[in-house]
Order: structure tokens, then sequence, then C-alpha cells
């Protein structure tokens, strides 16, 4: 099945990297069932992120980034991160395998990425720290109304 909207969360039980999964948890909360949105929580997906790609016209990514004060949303261009120095988290990370999927022409048709900046990954935290939560809350509502809009227009008369 291929699905008009995948969002991807990316991350890992450390910390604030945990914070993909976080908002995908947000977003299933917040958003109704619809047959052509997939939300998805991956764990380190590395390579097999690409065939995670190739399951929907267009995808949002969101990760971690170790950039900026903690909790600073940024919407970064593929290009931008696919030339940018990425210390990943998550060895064979977001940004190799975006590199690795362009080159096989495996990217779907549209791709928006998101980040929110973690200062450093705990790996023995359970919970966010306070500004990425909040950051997460922030996204998550934002991009929210964008899906319902997208998916879920009001019925004009």
């Amino acid at each position: 099945m291929t699905y008009q909207l995948q969002v991807i969360g990316v991350g890992s039980p450390a910390g604030d990297d945990r914070l993909g999964w976080e908002l995908i948890a947000l977003l299933q909360q917040r958003l109704p069932y619809h047959h052509r949105l997939r939300l998805q929580a991956l764990d380190r997906p590395g390579p097999e992120l690409i065939e995670q790609l190739a399951l929907a016209e267009e995808t949002w990514l969101i990760d971690a980034l170790f950039s900026a004060p903690a909790g600073t949303i940024l919407h970064p261009s593929a290009t931008m991160l696919a030339g940018a120095e990425i210390h990943s988290t998550h060895g064979f990370g977001v940004s190799d395998s975006l590199q690795l999927a362009a080159a096989l022409g495996r990217l779907p048709e549209r791709l928006e990425l998101y980040a929110i900046s973690i200062a450093a990954a705990d790996p023995l935290a359970e919970q966010l720290s306070a500004p990425v939560r909040l950051a997460v809350s922030q996204l998550a509502q934002r991009l929210a109304a964008q899906i319902e809009q997208r998916l879920f227009p009001a019925t004009g008369g």
C-alpha cells in the first residue's frame, strides 16, 4: 500500500534522542485514523529507512540533531542536511540514509525534514528534558494542524 503521507519519528531510548518517538505518540493521540496516513516510530533505522521511504508519496522525517540550543525546532532542507557534517546518535544516520536513497533514486516525491536540537543524549534518561519536551509538543501541534488541513479538509457549502 502506498500512503499519501507518512510521518516517521526516528529515535532511540536514550533521553532526548527519543523525541521522534514521543512526537509520533502525540500525533497518534491527536489525529483520527486515516487510511492514507502512516505514523511510524523507528528505532535507529539505518539503511532500512530507504525501504520505509518508498511506502508513501510524501514523507516527513523527525529526528534529534546536535546543534543550536536544546529545544530549537529546525526545518532543514534535504540538501542542507546532506551537505552538513552531522554527528548522528544512530551510527548510519538519517543523513547517510537519505544520501544513499537519493543515489538509488528511492526518495519519495516530497520529503520534509524536521529536527529538534538536543544537547547530548543521556543513555540513562527515561524522559525528555524540559526544553525538548516543549519543542516536541509545539512541533506536534504544528504538524497535526498541517495534516488535518491536508487529509481532513473542512467541507464548505
